[in-house]
This record gives C-alpha cells, structure tokens and sequence, in this order.
C-alpha cells in the first residue's frame, strides 16, 4: 500500500470510529431506559400484589374476629336457658346480626345468620317450641363460618394474582 492509500483509510477510519462510539452510547442509553421502565413496571405490579393481599388478610382477620364472636353469641343463646342473660344473649345476637357481619359475611354465612335469626323470633312469638331447631341452626351458623374461613384462608391469599 501506498502512502496516500494509508493516509485515506487513517482518514476514514478516524471520521467512523467516533460516529460507531456515539451510536454505541445512544444505543447502550436506550437499552438502559428500557430496562428502567420495564423495573418500575413490575415493582408497581408488584406494589399492587401486595397491598391486594394485605387488604384481603385484613378483611379475612376481621372476617374471623366478627365470625368468633358470633359463634360466641350463638352458642350462649343455645345454652343459657330463658331469662334475662338469654334476653341479653338474643340482644348481643340481633346487634351482630345488623352490624359488623354485614360487612364480612359471605352467602352462606349469610343465609344461616338469617335462619338462625328467623329461628328465635319463631321461639319468642311462640311458632317454634323445639329447642333442637334452634341447636340445629347454630350449628349450621358455625359450619357455615368455618367454610367461609377455610374458604379464604391467609395461604390461599398469598395466591392472588398467580396462575
């Protein structure tokens, strides 16, 4: 090779090298801002995962206090024979039975809250005079919780989300 052909490809390779250098950076620039979206993306997602399942543990905590403390009525309005502590016992029911179990209770729940309901006001008018009825729909209130809580079970929470 001649001197000029020498100086001519020096030329050239000089002008191409920097011009590679800077599609190079723009490129690496590029790679990294998609790489950046593509984090922040799935750490929203992900943000978004985690405050479901916490709400949903919340509410299946607040689900099992509200369905222990029915089940705890119930079962002193079973056992406590007629007076003024059953009196008291149907009144602690009744207030469960329009408050908080509204809020958590689930078909099932619900239906066994109103037939258990619907079963001491039989018994107070007088309509129903077996006191096994009565046990019978407590302790269909009771299964009925128990399913509804195994139902949604914090494991089973954990599992929102996923395929």
């Amino acid at each position: 090779m001649d001197e000029d052909k020498k100086r001519l490809w020096d030329v050239r390779l000089g002008t191409i090298a920097p011009l590679l250098t800077v599609i190079g950076i723009i490129i690496g620039v590029w790679q990294f801002n998609a790489g950046e979206e593509h984090r922040r993306s799935l750490e929203s997602t992900s943000a978004i995962q985690k405050d479901d399942i916490e709400f949903r543990r919340k509410l299946w905590l607040e689900k099992l206090d509200a369905y222990k403390a029915v089940s705890a009525i119930a079962g002193r309005v079973i056992a406590t024979p007629p007076g003024p502590d059953r009196d008291k016992a149907v009144q602690d029911f009744t207030s469960a039975y329009w408050g908080a179990m509204i809020l958590v209770e689930d078909k099932a729940v619900e239906k066994a809250m109103v037939d258990f309901y619907l079963e001491l006001r039989d018994e107070k008018t007088g309509w129903s005079r077996d006191p096994d009825r009565l046990k019978v729909r407590g302790e269909a209130l009771i299964a009925a919780s128990r399913q509804s809580l195994e139902a949604g079970t914090p494991a089973n929470l954990s599992q929102v989300g996923r395929p």
